[in-house]
Order: structure tokens, then sequence, then C-alpha cells
């Protein structure tokens, strides 16, 4: 996150409220970006590949998995 300095303060000011808008989403990506680097976690693929590697689940099973999880949190994964 850059530093909030006299300058970037007096420019906000200024803003219009779509220059304003796009402002606040950079600062909501910043904190967003910060907080996921702060709290160690564990990629969706890389539990995937673990769920993969049991006996008993191929490929058709696998898929119905990631498909319930994706439909329960919403969101494709990549």
């Amino acid at each position: 996150m850059p530093e909030v300095t006299r300058e970037i303060y007096k420019n906000v000011k200024k803003y219009d409220r779509q220059q304003f808008s796009a402002f606040c989403t950079d600062l909501y990506t910043y904190g967003f970006e910060d907080g996921r680097d702060s709290v160690p976690g564990i990629e969706v693929n890389d539990i995937y590949e673990v769920i993969a590697s049991v006996k008993g689940i191929g490929p058709k099973k696998l898929a119905e998995i990631k498909e319930a999880v994706e439909n329960a949190f919403g969101k494709k994964e990549g």
C-alpha cells in the first residue's frame, strides 16, 4: 500500500464520484491482499490434489466434489 502523502490527500479531495470509487476499490484491494498474505492458508487446488490421491476417488468423483465445493461457495476456482 502506498503511503498517503499530503499530495494524495489533496488530490482525493478533488476527485469526482467515479475517481473516488476507483480509489476506494484500490484501497480495498490493498487491504484484501494484505489480509490474505498475513494468514497462511491452503489453496483449493492443493486440496483437490490430495483428494485425487485418495484410493477410490477417480476423475468422475473428483469432478463431482469440485462442483459441490464450487456450488457451496458460489464461485469457480481456477
